[in-house]
């Protein structure tokens, strides 16, 4: 029994050092507080001296807002949880990786309900940089609490008080979101904005129905949806000219390949990543849900990564096929190929991007006429990048909500037998 305690308090304590390295930084200007069984009332009274201190004390505190050294500068509440110490490697690359592109009071929570001791462990550390065009200093805060026992239970009374007022609130939920557990129902209530990873999900559908169930003023931020966007904008560029939109109408195959594991020459997959099959489901869902296509039949039930549906379109049958494809280099889920075709009344035409590493051949074959080739990057971006571009959206993303519910039932469609009916 002892040695079983002695192993679970060593795990809490190298998860608590590895995400002090948020202190670690350059752009610390201050040392860190920390404070072992403390309390909320502690920690808020704690941010509160940081930017209230008399100008007097400017020289022996390098933060304060009434010395003017320096100006804090955030301009969101982010709130991140961290189920273990993978989740805490992945947050602390990619928080180090923001730097002052979004500068916010980012709070980090380590919960553990089932703990033997009760209470709250905290730090807080400060940043600042210069900002290129003044040179002036910006600075926000970083916090970050080990709760454990009865207040994990109840963890949006213990962020509440932390947050900054009139400013909006993100929750970014890495890893597998546990959507059965009541806390993560309250976190999403105290957030404005919740960003995950679809890739993460151990059920893709499950976690693809609850996405799509959340009704949040706001929305949601997927940041499998994120690494789509190049792959949309070439696509959506095949159809700026006239002579190939109208062939648009008339899609009659879509096949999506992704990479799988080939084995041990395989880049390792993004932290956390459960769900390969994530990003082509929501491309093949973006296109059904603009092409407004049905549900037709199961050809292939989904076996091994591999899917095959016939689905109703505008003028025609549309072959939907998904396949993963061994691919060393590139973590599983990261997209290989697209290859639409289309009939038209001048005859048939293709359209493809191939994937190469960091660059792909798009090319276009219509009208007769010989492939237009081009290559172009597509090297995805990491995940600070994609974070922060989830945190610039203020609005719901209504394209992504019903490209989600759009791949849903495509993917349910290829798990079981289902009544024909619109994708949408």
């Amino acid at each position: 029994m002892a040695q079983a305690m002695s192993g679970e308090a060593g795990q809490e304590l190298a998860l608590h050092r590895r995400l002090m390295q948020f202190g670690e930084a350059e752009t610390t200007v201050a040392p860190a507080w920390v404070s072992p069984d403390t309390s909320v009332a502690a920690v808020a009274a704690h941010l509160a001296e940081l930017w209230t201190a008399d100008a007097d004390d400017a020289d022996e505190r390098l933060i304060t807002e009434k010395g003017m050294p320096h100006a804090r500068a955030s301009v969101l509440n982010l709130i991140v949880t961290v189920a273990d110490a993978a989740a805490a490697e992945r947050v602390v690359q990619t928080m180090l990786g923001l730097g002052m592109r979004h500068p916010s009071r980012a709070i980090v929570l380590v919960a553990d309900p089932s703990g033997a001791r009760q209470g709250i462990d905290a730090s807080v550390t400060a940043h600042c940089h210069s900002t290129a065009a003044s040179g002036d200093q910006v600075c926000y805060e970083e916090v970050v609490l080990g709760i454990r026992g009865e207040a994990a239970q109840h963890l949006a009374g213990v962020v509440a008080p932390l947050l900054i007022h009139d400013l909006p609130t993100y929750v970014w939920w890495p890893g597998d979101p546990p959507f059965a557990d009541p806390i993560f129902d309250q976190m999403v209530e105290v957030g404005d904005r919740l960003i995950v990873d679809a890739g993460d999900f151990s059920d893709l559908l499950l976690g693809m129905r609850r996405m799509a169930g959340l009704r949040r003023q706001s929305g949601i931020g997927d940041l499998a949806w994120k690494r789509l966007a190049r792959w949309q904008e070439l696509t959506a560029q095949f159809f700026d000219a006239p002579r190939f939109r109208r062939y648009l109408p008339n899609l009659s195959r879509l096949v999506i390949r992704y990479a799988a594991d080939p084995g041990a020459d395989a880049a390792p997959p993004p932290p956390g990543c459960r769900s390969p099959l994530a990003q082509a489901l929501l491309f093949a869902g973006w296109i059904a849900s603009r092409l407004a296509w049905k549900r037709y039949r199961t050809d292939q039930p989904l076996v091994d990564g591999r899917l095959h549906l016939t689905l109703e379109g505008k003028y025609e049958m549309v072959e939907l096929r998904i396949e993963p494809e061994a691919a060393s280099g590139l973590p599983p889920g990261e997209l290989l190929s697209i290859r639409l075709a289309s009939l038209g009344e001048t005859g048939a035409a293709e359209f493809i991007i191939d994937r190469d590493g960091a660059e792909a051949v798009v090319a276009s074959n219509a009208d007769g006429m010989t492939a237009l080739l081009r290559r172009v990057h597509v090297e995805p971006p990491s995940e600070s990048e994609l974070l922060a571009t989830s945190l610039v959206a203020d609005r719901r993303e209504e394209v992504y909500e019903q490209s989600l519910r759009s791949a849903a039932i495509l993917l349910a469609s290829a798990r079981a037998e289902e009544r024909a009916g619109p994708i949408a």
